[in-house]
């Protein structure tokens, strides 16, 4: 008898919500993900970038290799993150890409990648074309960016009933994974023994994990799709029971997934938030690279992928399904619908009743925006909803040139520049109905959280795209729904009050870009008319900047062109800068150059001879009474003008704390020769002054690794340690880490060595200088680039007439990958023992 496989997959779901703010199509600063961006910065640090080189190291810490986690693992990464990655995190993206293929390669021509359902929406709630566009779009990005059809497909909360299964099978997929919770009861496949055709009842988790099943569609066809049943006893001990803190342990924990009791060749597979692997638990991508690389067949296992078992073990067990059901609510999709009791970070006494009524506001707005939608885009297009599952080609490579294919390709008619701008506001009213369905906005504890808050923004950016085709006051019929939805925290009310303090102020206008865009062109030096705001090109048409005193007048005219919707807005703005963070910015269309020419003399001439309040008085009836200050503009702008107006302050500041610092330097010290303690006073002063200064010698040095300036550098560290005082050296480490990454890339275009000596010159320097600098990049490049040569460095000895330089040679690349914390014993006693 045939000896059976213990076959292992690992299957990550990695995946952030969209965070993007709808009207500028970028994510802003997330102050409670400090110190990074925003979440998706500050997990893709902990974990997306990590499982794309995650480390294998010795007792002493030192690195034995440096896996790409992506090659070994099943996974699926949300098509919104992916975008993000692609943008914000481009080795990373790259590197997951290359792990697909190598896969391919691997595992038999089954790639490791699985698609998503686009947005992350609970599909079993969804209308059925809704879940036919996030299928279809969920593929279609797969297909972009990983160059090939997708096998499998990962549903939302692996939230699943019969249509959502068979509307994958129509879109061409041929498994999805989901919890063996799921199961509802299983019999053999082509049976004629009628005692092995009757059903078995798994609906309390205990169907076998070790194969896959075939579902048969409710549809009255022979049509199937293949299901694989996570083991659920080990995905949870590694998602909640700290498995991930010792690769050993959790090797071992995959392990007791084996059954002798299965004579087939058994899959052991577990499914977890790709989050565990580095954000949930620190260094769990190091746990899952050494299980999988260096254990996992040590202890018997072979590591496969779905596509690949699938291939090679044909399910031989029908099953059934329990409709409406998911992994992460045991009352079936209760959590994206009802007060069910399942609930994250919920406090005592709290419930989840404003679930309800979220769901009935946002589904009402979803079939208000259903009836516009079909009767304003069948003016335009010959089938508005296959449009509509076709516009993820605009999404995912959004330019005018593509904008105009598409709507050529779909449209029933020649189209004006206006109509088109009107179909993709009307596609675009679609994708943020189908944004505000994201799975999220009901997983947590309160409405008043920022998931929910971002939904309704999606919601607030529907209804006022809307706004240009109907007549029906959407926002007000949807604020009463929202009222019912009552929030736990009492200071926040419901639905609608959190909209009105939270979404309400947030949402954008295009006088809010001119004003940004005004207000900035005071503090930016403009090399052309163009520039961009965020999702807007704009062209300054007019700009004309007066002063008196300290006063200044800008008076301008701008064309902006939306790159979402193509939209076009001609501006004319009045800018009074009084001084500090005062600012007056008044702004309407043009309306002629004729008028605007008048307004423009009118303005100057009561700015050069009239009192400010006339000029005011002008804007007034000239703009209207409205106006937007510095508290209007996008909030990283506002920060960085802010930090411009107060560096004058800054700078007395810091030249007070040196004078401080200077004159009382030498008093201080004898104080401390006497036993006595620093005032507080003046080692705030020392500790500015001399931090300040061990950084701009760094900083404005013509080359870091001078030894001129390693001297200086070192005294200042000297004379802080006599004050007992730590310096902030975060500039100079972040100065060194990225000088040292880039020489490091040279090196591996050019092994030459005299660049190879200055790089361990430069990690001596650091070293003396006490900077613990940041080597991760530099050891990636080194590790893939210049260490896994050395070997065939080492074999090509042999052919080389003068032997002795080459062997100093390589001695220093080694040298060099010791400094990089990796651990080169074995190749060095490799090159002292080579003899030729």
């Amino acid at each position: 008898m045939a000896k059976k496989e213990y076959y292992l997959t690992v299957h990550g779901h990695f995946y952030q919500p969209p965070r993007e703010n709808p009207w500028l199509e970028i994510i802003e600063l997330q102050d409670s993900a400090l110190p990074f961006h925003d979440w998706n910065d500050r997990i893709s640090y902990e974990c997306y970038t990590p499982n794309s080189v995650s480390r294998i190291v010795d007792h002493n810490s030192q690195i034995l290799d440096i896996v790409n986690n992506y090659s070994l693992i099943s996974f699926n990464i949300g098509p919104t993150l992916l975008s993000w990655l692609e943008v914000n995190s481009p080795k990373t993206y790259g590197r997951i890409l290359e792990a697909d293929k190598e896969s391919l390669e691997m595992f038999s021509g089954h790639g490791n990648a699985l698609a998503q359902v686009y947005n992350h929406m609970i599909m079993p709630l969804a209308n059925e074309r809704d879940k036919y566009t996030q299928t279809i779009w969920g593929i279609r990005d797969f297909e972009h960016r990983f160059n090939r059809k997708p096998e499998g497909i990962w549903l939302a909360e692996t939230a699943v009933d019969d249509t959502s299964l068979r509307v994958l099978v129509d879109c061409g997929i041929k498994f999805t994974i989901l919890s063996p919770y799921q199961a509802e009861k299983v019999r053999p496949l082509n049976s004629n023994d009628e005692e092995e055709t009757k059903w078995f009842d798994v609906s309390w988790g205990n169907i076998d994990p070790g194969c896959a099943y075939r579902y048969f569609l409710k549809d009255g066809t022979d049509r199937y799709i293949d299901l694989f049943f996570y083991d659920g006893s080990i995905s949870k001990s590694v998602a909640f029971e700290n498995l991930l803190y010792n690769g050993d342990k959790f090797i071992n924990r995959l392990r007791d997934g084996i059954s002798t009791a299965r004579d087939y060749d058994q899959l052991v597979h577990i499914s977890t938030d790709g989050e565990s692997y580095g954000h949930h638990t620190k260094f769990g991508d190091m746990a899952l690279s050494y299980a999988l690389k260096k254990r996992s067949k040590q202890v018997g296992f072979k590591i496969t992928n779905y596509g690949e078992y699938l291939e090679k073990n044909a399910p031989k067990y029908e099953v059934e399904i329990k409709e409406n059901s998911s992994w992460s609510c045991c009352h079936g999709v209760g959590r994206w619908k009802d007060d069910c009791g399942c609930s994250t970070g919920a406090q005592a006494g709290w419930n989840q009743k404003w679930r309800k009524p979220l769901r009935n506001a946002l589904n009402w707005l979803r079939d208000e925006l259903i009836i516009i939608y079909e009767k304003q885009a069948s003016k335009y297009l010959k089938d508005s909803w296959k449009a509509r599952n076709k516009y993820i080609d605009v999404i995912i490579d959004r330019n005018k040139s593509t904008i105009l294919s598409f709507c050529k390709h779909e449209s029933s008619k020649v189209l004006s520049e206006h109509e088109i701008v009107e179909v993709v506001k009307l596609l675009e009213m679609q994708r943020q109905a189908m944004l505000m369905f994201t799975s999220c906005g009901w997983f947590f504890a309160d409405i008043s959280g920022i998931e929910t808050t971002q939904l309704l923004k999606y919601a607030a950016r529907a209804m006022q795209l809307a706004e240009d085709f109907t007549e029906i006051d959407l926002e007000n019929q949807f604020l009463c729904k929202l009222e019912e939805a009552q929030s736990n925290i009492s200071d926040f009310g419901n639905g609608k009050s959190l909209y009105l303090s939270f979404v309400k102020p947030s949402i954008v206008s295009v006088k809010q870009v001119v004003n940004h865009w005004a207000i900035s062109s005071l503090f930016e030096e403009r090399s052309s008319a163009e520039a961009g705001v965020y999702c807007y090109d704009i062209k300054s048409i007019d700009y004309k900047k007066i002063k008196k005193l300290n006063n200044t007048l800008l008076i301008g005219r701008l064309e902006l062109v939306s790159n979402i919707t193509l939209e076009k807005h001609d501006m004319i703005y009045a800018l009074m800068h009084y001084g500090g963070e005062d600012f007056h910015c008044a702004i309407r269309g043009f309306s002629g150059g004729g008028q605007y020419k008048k307004l423009k003399e009118e303005l100057v001439s009561k700015f050069y001879s009239r009192p400010l309040t006339e000029v005011i008085r002008c804007l007034d009836e000239n703009f209207g009474k409205d106006y937007y200050t510095l508290k209007d503009l996008f909030i990283e702008q506002r920060r960085k003008i802010v930090s411009i107006l107060i560096k004058d302050q800054l700078e007395r500041f810091s030249s007070t704390y040196k004078s401080l610092y200077e004159e009382g330097k030498y008093p201080i010290l004898q104080l401390m020769e006497l036993g006595l303690q620093i005032p507080p006073e003046f080692k705030i002063a020392a500790e500015y002054t001399l931090s300040d200064t061990f950084n701009a010698v760094v900083r404005d040095a013509d080359d870091i690794g001078n030894i001129e300036l390693l001297q200086r550098a070192v005294d200042i560290s000297e004379e802080a340690e006599k004050l007992g005082i730590v310096l902030d050296k975060a500039p100079a480490k972040e100065l060194y880490s990225s000088y040292l990454t880039q020489k490091v890339i040279e090196l591996s275009e050019n092994m030459d060595l005299h660049n190879l000596e200055n790089i361990i010159r430069i990690i001596s320097l650091t070293k003396k200088l006490k900077l613990t600098i940041d080597l991760t990049e530099a050891q990636n490049i080194y590790f893939n680039s210049i260490y896994n040569k050395v070997p065939c460095m080492i074999s090509n000895l042999a052919n080389v007439e003068f032997v002795e330089p080459e062997k100093k040679f390589i001695g220093k690349i080694l040298e060099l990958g010791k400094e990089l914390h990796l651990n080169v014993e074995q190749i060095v006693t490799e090159l002292e023992n080579f003899t030729g």
